[in-house]
C-alpha cells in the first residue's frame, strides 16, 4: 500500500475540483441574488457517466460529445418564469481581452440558447454571454471586454456588490496577490498611487455625470464596490480634487 505522501491525484481530478469551485462561486451568486439554481452537469443523476467520459473512458459520439459539453447549472428565474442553461468556465489569466474558450462549436450545436461563464482575475472579473452570439473561432481566443457582457447585464437581479464580495476568494484560489494593485487598485493601501487617479481621468474624461453614470462607466472594465466607488468620489470632493455640483462631478 503506498503511503500518504506518494498518493498523486491525478490531474483530471485536480481540473475537476478547480471547476467545482468556480462553479460553486456562480451557483451561490445567483443563489444569494434570487434565482433558484440547480445542479445539471457533474452533481447531476448522471455524474458518474459524465466523469467517465471526460477522462476518455468512452467512445467518442455525438451523444458522447453532447453530454461532455452539458452546462454546468439550470437557473430558473421564478419572476419572469424563465429557465437558463448556464456553463462555468474559469481562466487564470491577467488580461481580459484575450482568452482562450475551446467547445464554443459543440455548445452552439448542442446547446442553443445556453449562457457561457467565465470568471477571470482581471477587467470586470465576471463575464456572459449567450452561446448564440459567439462565433466559433479557430483561435478560440476571444475578447471578454467586447464580445461578452458583464455578469450583471445578463443575470440582472444580480448586484454588482454581490460579485465584489467573492473578489478576494477568486484571487486566492488563482494564486492571486489581494493587495496588488494590478488586481485590486480600489484596496486602501494603493488609493493614493492608482485607484484616486483613475477616478481623477474618470470624471476629467466623463465631466457632468452623475455618480450612478461614473459607476456604471467605471465597472465595463473593472470590478469594484458601489459603496466603496462612492465613498472615493466624496473623498476626493472633500479634499478639493474634483466638485460636486446638483449631484453632478467635474474636474478642477
Amino acid at each position: 500500500m503506498s503511503s500518504l505522501g506518494e498518493t498523486r491525484i491525478p490531474d483530471f481530478y485536480d481540473n475537476l475540483l478547480d471547476g467545482y469551485y468556480f462553479k460553486e462561486i456562480v451557483r451561490t451568486v445567483l443563489d444569494i441574488s434570487g434565482y433558484m439554481v440547480f445542479p445539471y452537469g457533474f452533481e447531476s443523476a448522471f455524474s458518474y457517466i459524465k466523469i467517465q467520459l471526460h477522462k476518455g473512458d468512452t467512445k467518442d459520439t455525438p451523444v458522447s460529445r453532447k453530454i461532455r459539453s452539458s452546462p454546468d447549472l439550470l437557473v430558473y428565474d421564478e419572476t419572469e418564469k424563465d429557465v437558463k442553461l448556464v456553463e462555468v468556465k474559469s481562466r487564470n489569466w491577467d488580461i481580459e481581452t484575450d482568452v482562450v474558450i475551446g467547445k464554443i462549436d459543440r455548445y452552439k450545436k448542442y446547446w442553443e440558447g445556453s449562457i457561457l461563464t467565465v470568471i477571470v482575475p482581471h477587467g470586470h472579473w465576471f463575464y456572459a454571454q449567450y452561446v448564440d452570439e459567439l462565433e466559433v473561432k479557430e483561435s478560440r481566443s476571444y475578447n471578454l471586454r467586447d464580445e461578452f457582457e458583464k455578469f450583471e447585464n445578463i443575470f440582472t437581479k444580480v448586484h454588482i456588490d454581490t460579485l465584489y464580495r467573492f473578489k478576494s476568494t477568486i484571487a486566492e484560489k488563482m494564486g492571486k496577490d489581494k493587495d496588488h494593485a494590478h488586481y485590486f487598485p480600489e484596496k486602501k493601501q494603493n488609493w493614493e498611487l492608482f485607484f484616486f487617479p483613475e477616478l481623477l481621468r474618470l470624471v476629467k474624461s466623463n465631466k457632468g455625470k452623475t455618480k450612478n453614470r461614473l459607476f456604471e462607466i467605471l465597472n465595463r472594465n473593472e470590478l469594484v464596490s458601489m459603496k466603496l466607488f462612492y465613498e472615493s468620489l466624496e473623498k476626493l470632493v472633500e479634499n478639493r480634487k474634483i466638485r460636486k455640483s446638483n449631484k453632478k462631478f467635474y474636474p478642477l
